[in-house]
């Protein structure tokens, strides 16, 4: 006997199994043709299944860096993970001028006023008052405390960074484990000796979320011995938080402003004249430290110089030149030892220079063919890995902290190096910040209430359905940690390892760690799982 209820729960049944189609349809253009076919929604069902996957821990060890673009992160200071040990981030850059063969003349005594070194941070603005002042937080730094010290020296750079290989004629790669090579060929005493601010800017340097204030004077006069007579009203500007740094006005003079005939004249020779910048991060004391990800692609030195005063345009007699950090660069990191014991059967992602990932295996030969006999019509498909608690809640013996942890993971295709199917197809946007752009695809951690990591669970039904419908090869995944999702290009290995010449860049420069349960945890919940929905016909 039928009674209203159980029509009830059986049109309640349909709808939802309509909506599941509509709402899989809408979100994917492989489904819409898989599914035509589809005659009348009683004479399906769905269902899912799950797969074993072979995950195995890869470890690479050190990379390439890429080069800078305008929104490329680098990692710079000093963070001691209580799980993978304490991480020195140095960098070292090459400078250009921004207006090649300037007009320096002798004959107007040019004289420098201040060289101002800035690189900014990554922040956020929480608000501006009516007087402009703004209010930022910043984005991506490591550490027991913001307001942790540390000793910052800049230095000229005598390492010569070249274009061209030699050997093979391709471009030159310098690797995130040569810190020794700068640090050795490091020029003079350090450029950042101004301590007029309490060493704020050398030995007692912070990561400061304030909004930093320059005043530019204009119309300053001065007499024929170019001493200060009046100054004017000042130009005051404020930017988002940045290291601002003031830097020796002696050596610059002789740098720039002094420089040998021809030094000058285009970048080719420039950067073999000045070699660049090393910019080398101690920690200072007693203090622990911390490490920040740093926009050095929009860094610059600004050289304020002025000439003999002019009282009929004294603005005229006041001139900048800027030295863009524009040409090869390398994020140079020092990587402790890991402070705990990692089991063999889990799996490690990390950045840096102890750079590890996973090579992931979907399913045996035996399942792949079965799956394409099947006829499914494929619905959702999903990897879901799961984190070592017991490990990543390793606590500080300090200060009882526990382990940052990577926000987002990436899953790619490990024998073409490019992104999945997935990856390219998902246009979703995130409004609060980029790095969680795709998020249909996945990879972001999942937290508990605690807001410590649980899950990365990463989305591929496109990948999965080309596998089937195009019988496309069952190729090997890489799953490496990223600091940008937005950014898929790669970068060399130092010594390649099972044929992995590559790795993706945002893996590379990534200064945190995970550590997951791998297929063969004892422990088969944990586990990583692979879950696929499908739509299939009814049994008679």
């Amino acid at each position: 006997m039928i009674t209203p209820s159980m029509n009830k729960n059986s049109f309640l049944k349909s709808i939802l199994f309509a909506f599941t189609i509509v709402f899989f349809a809408s979100c994917d253009n492989d489904f819409n043709e898989l599914g035509s076919d589809i005659i009348g929604i009683n004479n399906y069902e769905l269902d899912s299944q799950s797969y074993t996957v072979a995950a195995a821990n890869q470890f690479i060890g050190p990379v390439g860096t890429p080069y800078l673009t305008p929104s490329t992160p680098n990692a710079f200071g000093i963070y001691d993970n209580p799980v993978f040990g304490k991480t020195v981030a140095n960098f070292a850059a090459q400078v250009k001028l921004a207006t090649e063969n300037p007009t320096i003349d002798p004959a107007l005594h040019p004289a420098i006023e201040s060289v101002v070194l800035t690189v900014p941070y990554y922040a956020t603005n929480l608000g501006t008052n009516t007087e402009g002042n703004s209010t930022y937080a910043l984005d991506s730094v490591y550490g027991p405390s913001p307001y942790s010290k540390m000793k910052l020296s800049v230095y000229e750079s005598g390492y010569f960074m070249r274009e061209i290989n030699p050997v093979d004629q391709l471009g030159q790669v310098y690797f995130n484990d040569q810190n020794v090579d700068f640090d050795n060929a490091k020029l003079g005493a350090r450029l950042n000796n101004d301590d007029s601010d309490g060493h704020n800017q050398n030995d007692n340097f912070v990561f400061s979320a304030a909004q930093t204030t320059v005043k530019t004077y204009l119309k300053t006069e001065y007499n024929s011995q170019l001493q200060t007579i009046k100054e004017g009203d000042p130009v005051i500007t404020k930017t988002a938080p940045a290291m601002k740094l003031n830097l020796d006005t002696a050596f610059f003079t002789n740098k720039i402003l002094n420089a040998p005939a021809g030094k000058l004249l285009n970048n080719n020779v420039f950067v073999d004249y000045f070699r660049g910048i090393y910019f080398k991060i101690e920690q200072a004391d007693s203090e622990m430290g911390n490490l920040a990800m740093l926009n050095f692609a929009a860094g610059n030195i600004t050289i304020n110089y002025r000439q003999d005063y002019s009282t009929s345009n004294p603005v005229s007699d006041h001139k900048t030149m800027v030295l863009n950090f524009s040409g090869k660069t390398v994020s140079l990191v020092e990587q402790a030892n890991p402070n705990v014991s990692i089991p063999s059967d889990r799996l490690v992602l990390k950045g840096g220079a102890n750079n590890s990932m996973a090579i992931i295996d979907l399913f045996t030969p035996g399942e792949l063919a079965q799956l394409k006999a099947s006829n499914w019509l494929i619905n959702d498909a999903a990897l879901t890995f799961t984190i070592d608690r017991g490990i990543m809640d390793t606590e500080d013996p300090i200060t009882h902290l526990k382990a940052y942890e990577p926000q987002r993971v990436y899953l790619y295709d490990l024998k073409n190096k490019i992104p999945l199917l997935d990856y390219s197809t998902d246009q979703s946007a995130s409004s609060n910040s980029t790095k969680f752009n795709k998020s249909l695809h996945g990879g972001i951690i999942k937290k508990d209430e605690n807001g410590r990591g649980v899950t990365y669970k990463i989305r591929i039904t496109n990948h999965l359905i080309r596998m089937i419908k195009a019988d496309s090869t069952n190729v090997k995944l890489g799953l490496v940690v990223t600091e940008d999702i937005n950014k898929p290009a790669n970068v060399k290995v130092r010594t390649p390892v099972n044929g992995i010449k590559v790795v993706p860049a945002m893996s590379a420069i990534h200064s945190l760690g995970t550590v997951l349960h791998g297929s063969a945890d004892p422990d088969v919940t944990k586990r990583p799982k692979f879950e696929v929905y499908y739509t299939k016909p009814k049994q008679d």
